[in-house]
């Protein structure tokens, strides 16, 4: 949230705040409350069954594998990013995602369990993978940050920044003016009046 607001920041395990996250991130062991399942019951997002599998199945960076995640609004940044984040409406993102295939061709497969949204879904699975991936969100994000409800969230590997921008430009000058124009949404209305 902050970044999004201008701020250059580095987390660390020193003043992330969510244990959840925290642990995603590899900055400190998961806690047996949230790994057996415990405190996404606690929360009323999970059965204790369902949250001990999802926090089983969640990928993670090791422990300790980094010391710190330096997050920077795009036009601050002075270092090359390993993972880029941006929030914005789902119409945006489909033509991120288009863009993220626009070459190669081929089907998206996003992977979230709606618990984790920023940490594992927008960081983790994009570094992880090294492909675009796009998140509803978590408990958390939304509820400790000002997140607007119809915002989604996307992650994908910094390293593709370029290609994506060549893309959503080729895009842009067919595709996303002709859906916007809703030409055939607007015919079958007036044939329907």
């Amino acid at each position: 949230m902050r970044a999004r607001e201008g701020n250059k920041l580095l987390a660390t395990s020193q003043n992330i705040a969510c244990a959840n996250g925290g642990s995603a991130l590899g900055f400190m062991p998961v806690p047996d409350k949230l790994m057996n399942g415990e405190f996404l019951e606690q929360l009323g997002t999970f059965q204790k069954e369902g949250a001990k599998k999802t926090m089983e199945d969640m990928p993670r960076f090791e422990q300790n594998q980094y010391t710190g995640i330096a997050l920077a609004p795009l036009s601050k940044l002075d270092f090359e990013p390993d993972v880029i984040v941006l929030e914005s409406l789902p119409e945006q993102f489909m033509w991120l995602s288009l863009a993220s295939i626009y070459k190669k061709g081929g089907r998206i497969n996003f992977t979230s369990s709606i618990s984790n949204g920023t940490c594992v879904d927008i960081t983790v699975v994009p570094w992880i993978k090294q492909q675009l991936n796009v998140s509803l969100g978590c408990y958390g994000c939304r509820n400790a940050t000002n997140i607007p409800d119809e915002n989604l969230l996307a992650g994908f590997p910094g390293k593709q920044l370029e290609e994506l921008v060549e893309s959503l430009e080729k895009i842009s000058t067919k595709a996303m003016p002709r859906t916007r124009e809703k030409k055939a949404y607007n015919r079958l209305i007036g044939e329907t009046i």
